[in-house]
């Protein structure tokens, strides 16, 4: 079949995305460990925003890839080499799945900022 499987979310969101207080070292700081799940959040890019990061990368390449898949069993197709079209319907299937779920991911990323920007500090 397919080798394509959506990434596991195992954390929880809402304590990864809470913002440091500078300085304290109380819940919700920078080295509180139970915040970041045994790895301080770090300006040298590790911590749960990293670890988010690097999701949303991967995420975007496994796209890009099913993307590409589509375009060589198609191309193959038309030149009539030996592709079946069940399985071009497939490949476009998966894509168009993994497409509409990450426009969603980056609608729900786009709300969350504009109700962040319009909250008074």
């Amino acid at each position: 079949m397919s080798n394509f499987e959506l990434p596991p979310l195992s954390f929880d969101l809402q304590d990864k995305l809470r913002p440091p207080v500078q300085g304290f070292g109380g819940p919700g700081s920078v080295q509180d460990p139970e915040r970041t799940g045994g790895t301080p959040a770090t300006e040298g890019g590790t911590g749960p925003m990293a670890d988010f990061g690097g999701m949303l990368a991967k995420s975007l390449g496994q796209l890009g890839a099913l993307q590409d898949d589509v375009k060589q069993k198609t191309r193959g197709l038309v030149l009539g080499e030996d592709v079946e079209l069940h399985d071009v319907m497939l490949a476009t299937s998966k894509s168009e799945v993994a497409f509409n779920l990450m426009i969603e991911v980056r609608n729900k990323l786009v709300d969350a900022w504009e109700k962040l920007s319009r909250s008074a500090v």
